[in-house]
């Protein structure tokens, strides 16, 4: 087998691979992200996001590797396992991802399953199926105990919850190796740097992060009794823009309420024809069984749309799924109701309470309303959900340093590190009931805005 293969990238132009991974990468499990995308339903509000999750995972493998190159010219203590390792973790870490990507989780009833989880399993799944690559890895000094630390690069979230040290792959030393791929600390790693840059692409959004200058200002630093990921403290700006532009990347396209609408749309249709994919199982239960749950795809509307009512045994149940993808098709969607004001969205009751209040007594809106929480935030990381306090930075002298008071480093700050709002969508495409809707939830908005 060749030593690298040369790749041509749209995002990051011509890459090289590692034999290895394009030997993970011409696997069916891995092939089968090609017909995954990256941002779901975005591209029925922009045409050009029909990006997929296999190129995603590509342009993530490239990126760990330059990072690790880059650690490595200061960390002696990187060898090309390590390497390797953090490469195979960035191709593998969506493998997992079910029909339109995030949207799948959704509708899977047990809260405990990821996928995570599930790249991990299919992941697993590939080595054991595979002689040839096994050997491929032995060559390459890849043990069992490397093997355990590609899945702990992938699923790190359930490792960092524990103060004490919980990893296998790896020992105390190396823990900066896990903010590479899936950063759980500071939430600024080589997932977020490609799926930025490659959603802005597609979506043809101006991109404004300076990943390769953030790169170059990576070090390994000693930060409370553990190797960490710092970055030049005057990087501050850069780092802040990146999360920035995840946030506006949520507001103008993730969670765009066209793109919203659609996810309502199919989430119903795949809720609905939870047991017309299999004759044996439900849709649901594919993720229990992985070889089910590779044949899994966002094809997975148009096998629905193809079925006839012979081929069921529940013909109405399938009436309901064709007449929702033809309202997509031909852009009949759910439609916005309204939208709260920007507020603490908690003093507003529970979901069922709201949706109560709204429907008022009124029979004809039991079952079409939508009510979604909407999110705009900077990320989970730091307190107060403040994401530069999460960051470890170096000065100029190589002295960690920290940021706790934002005044002495930037010259403005937002007001608040999270926005919150409360929309309410109509499943009915009859006037009359949109109409219904919308009187009543100014009614609501109107009590509750008055009464807060």
């Amino acid at each position: 087998m060749k030593k690298n293969y040369t790749y041509n990238d749209p995002v990051h132009g011509t890459i090289e691979i590692n034999g290895i991974l394009v030997k993970i990468i011409d696997t069916p499990e891995f092939q089968r992200l090609r017909s995954i995308r990256q941002l779901a339903t975005a591209h029925y509000l922009f045409p050009g996001a029909n990006h997929t999750r296999f190129e995603h995972c590509i342009g993530v493998s490239y990126l760990a590797g330059l990072v690790v190159d880059k650690l490595a010219a200061q960390e002696t203590s990187i060898t090309p396992a390590d390497k390797l390792c953090v490469q195979i973790a960035g191709l593998i870490h969506d493998l997992g991802h079910g029909p339109f990507s995030h949207l799948f989780e959704h509708i899977v009833n047990d809260k405990t399953w990821s996928h995570e989880l599930m790249s991990v399993k299919i992941f697993k799944q590939i080595v054991e199926q595979d002689a040839v690559l096994r050997e491929l890895l032995s060559d390459e000094g890849i043990t069992d105990t490397d093997l355990v630390f590609i899945e702990e690069l992938v699923n790190a979230k359930n490792y960092f919850k524990n103060k004490q040290w919980m990893f296998k792959g790896r020992s105390k030393e190396k823990s900066f190796l896990y903010e590479i791929v899936a950063n759980e600390r500071t939430g600024i790693d080589v997932d977020k740097f490609d799926y930025l840059l490659r959603d802005c692409y597609y979506l043809g959004v101006n991109c404004t992060l300076d990943w390769r200058r953030l790169v170059h200002m990576m070090k390994v630093v000693e930060f409370l009794g553990e190797k960490r990921i710092g970055i030049r403290d005057k990087e501050i700006d850069n780092v802040y823009n990146l999360f920035q532009l995840r946030m506006h990347l949520h507001r103008v396209a993730y969670q765009h309420r066209t793109t919203m609408a659609v996810k309502f749309m199919i989430r119903d249709i795949l809720k609905t024809a939870n047991s017309l994919i299999f004759n044996d199982m439900l849709l649901t239960d594919a993720i229990y069984h992985t070889d089910r749950y590779v044949s899994l795809t966002d094809n997975v509307i148009e096998r629905i749309g193809c079925m006839s009512p012979s081929d069921v045994s529940n013909p109405d149940t399938l009436k309901k799924c064709h007449d929702l993808i033809r309202r997509i098709q031909t852009r009949q969607l759910y439609t916005l109701v309204g939208e709260t004001p920007p507020s603490d969205t908690s003093s507003y009751g529970s979901f069922d309470d709201i949706i109560r209040d709204i429907i008022d007594g009124e029979e004809i809106l039991e079952e079409k309303l939508i009510l979604q929480e909407l999110c705009l935030n900077f990320g989970k990381w730091g307190p107060s959900g403040d994401p530069i306090q999460a960051v470890v930075f170096y000065d100029k002298s190589d002295t960690v340093i920290s940021h706790q008071l934002y005044d002495k480093t930037c010259s403005f700050v937002p007001k608040s590190w999270c926005q919150k709002q409360l929309r309410l969508f109509c499943r009915s495409s009859n006037e009359d009931d949109v109409s219904l809707a919308r009187r009543n939830w100014c009614k609501w908005l109107a009590a509750n805005t008055t009464n807060s």
